[in-house]
C-alpha cells in the first residue's frame, strides 16, 4: 500500500542543482552542483550558517565522525572534508567502478550506498567499505537515510519514500511524496529531501516516526 504523505515544512534554497543531504551539528547541511558549495541551513528560518566549497560535487554527502562525506567527481569518489574550513582529510574510490552513487548515509554501524543504475543498497563498513550486504530495491533508489529501526530510500522518478526494517530485508511502507526526491536525510523526527521540482528542502512525518526523539544515526 502507498500513502500521500504531507509537507511538514517547505524551505526554498538558493541552488540549481541540490544534489546532496544531511543532518550534522543542529542544521541541515545540503551540496549543490552548480555552486560548487556545501552549506549549513538552519531548518526553521532556512538561513545559510555556513558554507564550504568542494570543486567537484557529483551526488549526496552525509557525516562520518565529524566530518562531511561527499561523493566526488565523475567517478563518484568518496571525500570526506572538514565542516569547518573544506579541507580534504581523506579520500576513497567508489566501491563499485564504473557504477553511479547515487545516496549515502552513514549510520551506527556502517555505511549506507545507493546504486541507482543497479537498483541496490549496499550496507558496507566504516573503516574500509569492505561490502557486508547488498539488498535489491525495486524502481532506481536515489537518496537514502536511516533512523531508528529503519532504512530509508528515495525513488525520485516515482516520487517515493520507502521504508525498510533496520536489516534492509523488508518493505515496511512507501509513501508519495511531492515532487521529485532525491537525496534525503532524518533529523531525529522529520524526513527530509531535496525537491527537484521546487528546488526546496522539503519535510515529511514519516508512519511510526511522530514519538521519535533525538538524533538516530550515532555518527
Amino acid at each position: 500500500m502507498t500513502i500521500l504523505a504531507g509537507i511538514v515544512r517547505d524551505l526554498p534554497v538558493n541552488a540549481l542543482t541540490p544534489c546532496g543531504l544531511t543532518w550534522f551539528g543542529q542544521f541541515l547541511w545540503f551540496s549543490e552542483g552548480f555552486t560548487r558549495r556545501i552549506s549549513a541551513v538552519d531548518p526553521h528560518t532556512g538561513q545559510v550558517i555556513h558554507q564550504i566549497s568542494c570543486d567537484d560535487i557529483s551526488t549526496d554527502l552525509t557525516t562520518v565522525r565529524g566530518a562531511l562525506l561527499q561523493i566526488v567527481g565523475e567517478e563518484d569518489r568518496l571525500r570526506l572534508l572538514d565542516p569547518g574550513t573544506g579541507a580534504t582529510l581523506d579520500e576513497a574510490p567508489n566501491p563499485r567502478p564504473g557504477h553511479s552513487v547515487s545516496g549515502i548515509e552513514a549510520g551506527r554501524d556502517g555505511l549506507w550506498m545507493s546504486y541507482g543504475d543497479l537498483g541496490v543498497l549496499d550496507f558496507r563498513s566504516l573503516d574500509d567499505l569492505s561490502l557486508v550486504e547488498s539488498v535489491p530495491v525495486g524502481g532506481r533508489p536515489t537518496g537514502v537515510t536511516v533512523s531508528d529501526g529503519y532504512v530509508t530510500y528515495a525513488d525520485q522518478r516515482r516520487g517515493r519514500l520507502t521504508l525498510l526494517d533496520a536489516g534492509g530485508h523488508h518493505e515496511r511502507v512507501t509513501v508519495s511524496v511531492w515532487g521529485r526526491p532525491s537525496a534525503l536525510t532524518w533529523d531525529g523526527r522529520l524526513h527530509w529531501y531535496c525537491d527537484y521540482d521546487t528546488l526546496q528542502l522539503r519535510a515529511v512525518e514519516l508512519p511510526g516516526f511522530r514519538r521519535s526523539a533525538g538524533r538516530g544515526a550515532g555518527r
